[in-house]
């Protein structure tokens, strides 16, 4: 009787569909937080939010799009690409945000997923398309609007994949293997060194 009566209260007050989005998106985040990736399912969202079942795979197709939806949402106003700013000021601002997310409370989130996503395919998928591909094209157009604006010399597409990977690299590597916190300051200098080689 007691779950029951838990239930009833958890789905009695339907949320407003304006509230829908915000409401599961949270309580995906403190599940994400809590729990782990493979530690709750779409049914306790459901139970916690009182929010259809239905209602949730009409916005997010599946969990693992739903828990790099959520991510990317709680994440994405630290992680803009200043305007109006010089290449290598701006760069290093945007590294510096990341470094603080990484190095917060949503790092454990983040290298969670990651983790996760080596053995599961559907989140290894929902990684690329929903958090790394869209922050790289992002990465990619600060590079050509640098290029063109003459603050870096001319550099191929496969030239900027690698000069990200070299660059982003240092912060992921230290997020996932522990080894390091991946505090800015401590890789500031060695970042500053290699954009130096991006001028000549």
């Amino acid at each position: 009787m007691a779950v029951k009566k838990k239930v009833a209260q958890k789905t009695a007050g339907r949320p407003r569909s304006e509230d829908l989005e915000p409401l599961v998106l949270k309580t995906t985040y403190e599940m994400l937080a809590k729990k782990g990736y493979h530690g709750f399912s779409i049914d306790d969202i459901v139970l916690e939010t009182g929010v259809a079942k239905t209602t949730i795979y009409r916005r997010w197709p599946n969990k693992a799009n739903l828990a790099m939806s959520t991510v990317t949402h709680m994440i994405s106003p630290y992680l803009e690409f200043p305007k109006e700013v010089p290449f290598e000021k701006g760069l290093l601002d945007q590294m510096e945000a990341l470094s603080l997310v990484f190095t917060g409370k949503f790092g454990r989130v983040i290298a969670t997923l990651i983790g996760a996503g080596q053995q599961d395919t559907e989140l290894s998928e929902s990684i690329l398309e929903n958090y790394l591909l869209p922050r790289r094209d992002a990465a990619k157009e600060f590079f050509k609007h640098a290029m063109e604006s003459k603050q870096i010399q001319p550099l191929t597409d496969a030239e900027i994949d690698v000069s990200m990977d070299i660059l982003y690299g240092t912060l992921y590597f230290r997020l996932l293997l522990k080894h390091q916190k991946p505090q800015f300051q401590d890789l500031r200098p060695w970042l500053e060194r290699y954009l130096r080689t991006l001028k000549k």
